[in-house]
C-alpha cells in the first residue's frame, strides 16, 4: 500500500537540483537586467554632462559676442575645454554665423551652434544646442 523507501530514494535530490537551476537562471536574468539598467543610467548622466557643456559653450560665446557693441562672429572663440569637477573631460565646439533677420533687416541676427562632447573612457556622448540672438 505504501511505496517502498527504495523507489523514492533520490527524488529529493532531483527536486533540489531543479530548484537550484531555476534559482540560478533567475539570478542570472536579474543580474543582466541590473547591468543593463546601470549602463542606461551612465549614458543618461553623460548625456546631461554633454548638454551642460554645450550650454556653457553657448553662454561663453554669447558673452564674447555681445561684450562690446559692433562685435562680429570673428570675436567668438571656437572651442572651449572644461576642467571643473562637473564637466571634466568635456569640451564645447562653437560655430557662429550671421543670418538674415526676417523681423528687422537693420538688426543683425546671429546663429550660434554649440556641440558639447564628453568622454567617459569607453564611450563618448555629444549634444547640440542652437540659439539665435540679436
Amino acid at each position: 500500500m505504501f511505496p517502498s523507501l527504495i523507489r523514492q530514494r533520490g527524488s529529493s535530490l532531483v527536486l533540489a537540483i531543479f530548484v537550484i537551476i531555476l534559482m540560478s537562471a533567475l539570478l542570472l536574468a536579474l543580474g543582466r537586467q541590473l547591468i543593463s539598467s546601470s549602463k542606461a543610467v551612465s549614458v543618461e548622466v553623460q548625456g546631461s554632462r554633454a548638454f551642460n557643456a554645450a550650454q556653457s559653450g553657448l553662454e561663453l560665446g554669447l558673452t564674447q559676442l555681445f561684450r562690446n557693441p559692433g562685435n562680429t562672429c570673428s570675436s567668438v572663440t571656437a572651442s572651449f575645454s572644461f576642467n571643473d569637477a562637473g564637466l571634466r573631460d568635456c569640451q564645447a565646439t562653437l560655430a557662429c554665423s550671421e543670418v538674415p533677420n526676417p523681423d528687422n533687416a537693420d538688426r543683425r541676427l546671429f546663429r550660434l551652434v554649440s556641440v558639447g562632447q564628453c568622454d567617459a573612457g569607453d564611450f563618448t556622448t555629444s549634444r547640440r544646442v542652437v540659439m539665435e540672438a540679436y
